[in-house]
């Protein structure tokens, strides 16, 4: 599984063909890590930039982001952190 950003993983569903798959992590008794609120996906960048979006709708929702500037700036902070993991430089 790949952390791509706050609380959701990335892996990939090879029953069904090879989808990427996104949600977040939870441990059971056993320790492995499943993924809940999953979601499909066919190619990468569509997850990292789905997953983004739901970060962002995620804030929203918690009252962490509170008019359209913050929403940008928000959007910018979780895509330049998702660029900084992978070795780009952020904006």
């Amino acid at each position: 599984m790949i952390h791509l950003i706050r609380d959701y993983y990335l892996s990939v569903d090879r029953q069904s063909g090879g989808c990427y798959i996104v949600g977040k992590a939870q441990s059971c008794v056993s320790e492995r890590v499943l993924l809940s609120r999953t979601r499909y996906y066919t190619t990468l960048s569509v997850a990292v930039a789905s997953t983004a979006e739901i970060a962002l709708r995620d804030a929203i929702a918690a009252g962490e982001v509170q008019n359209l500037r913050e929403s940008v700036e928000e959007l910018r902070r979780i895509r330049n952190e998702i660029l900084t993991a992978v070795g780009g430089k952020g904006v």
